[in-house]
């Protein structure tokens, strides 16, 4: 299982919008139980280990670091 740390730009998306993107926030979290940690849709390498997933009208890019998910950035896609 795969643990996830957010930024904190993350967390106070997360806080300030909350019901809104309550989804996003569930769709993260079944990372944890993904054998790579990458999903089996929407995600595209952007470097060794930085990967960039549109989901539910976000783009969510991420860090894989050790069995670590570090969600660095979390915005509406436009």
């Amino acid at each position: 299982m795969w643990g996830i740390e957010y930024s904190d730009e993350v967390k106070h998306y997360f806080l300030d919008n909350g019901n809104f993107v309550f989804d996003l926030l569930i769709k993260i979290e079944e990372l944890r139980h993904t054998a790579d940690g990458i999903p089996p849709e929407g995600c595209t390498q952007l470097d060794l280990n930085f990967y960039w997933w549109e989901i539910l009208r976000h783009v969510v890019i991420y860090e894989r670091k050790g069995k670590k998910l570090i969600i660095e950035i979390v915005k509406p896609k436009e």
